[in-house]
Parts: structure tokens; C-alpha cells; sequence
């Protein structure tokens, strides 16, 4: 998937909660905190269930689980 401003994505989400990203649904309260967060854009990858976020001076990735602001059993 190639990547994709997160203000577009939260233009397009029509008063949805959620926003699917290539397969992986992330919820737009998420994108938009992103977005305060100084992150510009993002690429999915369904294939390991991942999403990676960046901006002019940030960047990270982050599981589905933590988009969604769930626990894996390995953080409990």
C-alpha cells in the first residue's frame, strides 16, 4: 500500500468511529491525535497487521492492537 496523509483519511471517514487502512482498522480519535501529534502520514501493512506514521521530525510504527488502544497479552 503506498502511504496516505492522515488528514485525508480523516476527511473521508464520514462520521465513522473507525477508518479501515489497508485491511487494519484504526479509529479516527487515534488519527487525529496522530495528527496533533506532528505525524503527516501513513502506510499500512496488512500482511504483519502494522502501521507506520511520520512527520517532518517524528516517526513510529505501531500494531493494530495499539492503534485500537487494546493490550496484547505480552504487554499485560
Amino acid at each position: 500500500m503506498k502511504s496516505i496523509k492522515i488528514e485525508d483519511l480523516i476527511s473521508m471517514e464520514n462520521n465513522r468511529e473507525e477508518v479501515d487502512v489497508g485491511g487494519i482498522s484504526v479509529p479516527v480519535l487515534k488519527l487525529k491525535k496522530l495528527m496533533e501529534d506532528g505525524y503527516a502520514q501513513l502506510r499500512a501493512y496488512k500482511k504483519n497487521r502494522t502501521v507506520s506514521v511520520w512527520g517532518k521530525t517524528c516517526s513510529a510504527c505501531f500494531t493494530e492492537q495499539q492503534l485500537r488502544g487494546k493490550k496484547s497479552r505480552n504487554q499485560e
